[in-house]
């Protein structure tokens, strides 16, 4: 069915090039616009016999005693998915529009298909949004919300994967947002945008075992857009959604510069220590006051290096006895012996939680 408001755009577009005046009709007769705003709602009686047969009418002047209300001109069908929508009318003497007739046609159901298209995809798109919505907040599964998701072009099975993406840098977002939907077309995910230049994409099924391949191009992206990206543990069911977007939601506040992915599994114990505003934990994080930025940056990289010595002092551009010598340092002022597996993994807690706080 054609609203009002493309029929307008229609006769607005088409009359820009043609110095013809153009009727659009609906299938039951009516002129929903047209350059002659006096025609407008009246009946058109040539439209009505189009959308029955889906053939073209010419009206010279000889048929206009059958159809008193119409005037001379070619009125032809608008097909949307093989279906007649609507009429549209070029008033003028028939012979003369023979050459422009099948381009004004073409060039109707061009606009059509690209508003309905957009439009409909606009609607998956808040569908989607809501569904997405509704999964992490908990909400019931009632009719309405079941077949909201029956609504969607794949199916919603498990397992399921969630990957938050926060943009950084001031590279126009709608050009990311594109870039992200190109990655996923064809996939059955959902994908949408959380805030200001933070975006969701939910996989499902198989584009979960397509997830490699799928993060590969969207870590592509990075240089250019500059994007932070947090992935969430893969659940199997509905009802673990919002585990999984509180998974991600973690991981991602755990990316920075340093480290621009993040999967939720790398800093899943830190999650245990929710009240880091705690006075045993600022307590426990005091122990780093008398580190040097040198000597943090030395145990940040040390970590990154596996606690490997010799990859972690050619990071770093020094003797390894130098790194030695730096560590001993770290262990004098806090207490913790970097090179001791249990010390280590403390230190890396408390630099973690310093960072989050």
């Amino acid at each position: 069915m054609l609203s009002i408001k493309l029929a307008e755009e229609i006769v607005h577009q088409t009359m820009m090039r043609l110095h013809y005046n153009i009727n659009v009709i609906s299938t039951d007769g009516v002129i929903l616009a047209s350059g002659d705003k006096e025609r407008i709602d009246s009946i058109h009686d040539g439209a009505i016999e189009v959308a029955k047969t889906g053939l073209p009418l010419l009206i010279d002047a000889s048929l206009s005693v059958e159809y008193p209300n119409c005037k001379p001109g070619i009125n032809l069908p608008i097909r949307f998915h093989e279906k007649i929508i609507g009429v549209i009318g070029i008033t003028g003497h028939p012979n003369e529009l023979q050459d422009i007739a099948n381009l004004v046609q073409l060039t109707t159901e061009m606009i059509v298909h690209q508003v309905l298209t957009e439009s409909k995809s606009e609607w998956q798109r808040k569908n989607g949004d809501f569904i997405f919505k509704a999964l992490i907040e908990d909400v019931p599964m009632d009719s309405s919300f079941t077949e909201r998701i029956q609504k969607l072009p794949f199916q919603l099975e498990g397992p399921f994967q969630i990957i938050l993406i926060k943009q950084i840098s001031d590279v126009s977002s709608n050009t990311l947002s594109l870039n992200l939907e190109n990655i996923l077309y064809r996939q059955p995910a959902l994908f949408g945008q959380i805030q200001l230049n933070e975006y969701y994409l939910l996989l499902c099924g198989h584009s979960v075992k397509m997830s490699k391949e799928t993060l590969q191009q969207i870590i592509n992206l990075q240089k250019k857009f500059g994007i932070y990206i947090g992935i969430s543990p893969t659940v199997s069911e509905l009802n673990e959604l919002s585990y999984a977007y509180t998974g991600a939601k973690t991981a991602l506040s755990f990316s920075n510069d340093s480290q621009k992915i993040t999967n939720f599994e790398e800093v899943e114990v830190y999650t245990l220590f929710k009240k880091s505003s705690s006075y045993e934990i600022g307590k426990f994080l005091r122990k780093l006051d008398g580190l040097t930025e040198k000597l943090t940056n030395t145990l940040v990289t040390y970590f990154d290096s596996n606690l490997q010595l010799n990859i972690c002092a050619n990071r770093l551009g020094i003797h390894r006895h130098t790194l030695t010598y730096r560590l001993n340092k770290v262990f004098e002022i806090t207490g913790y012996n970097p090179q001791n597996f249990e010390d280590a993994f403390l230190l890396k807690l408390a630099l973690t939680l310093s960072k989050q706080r």
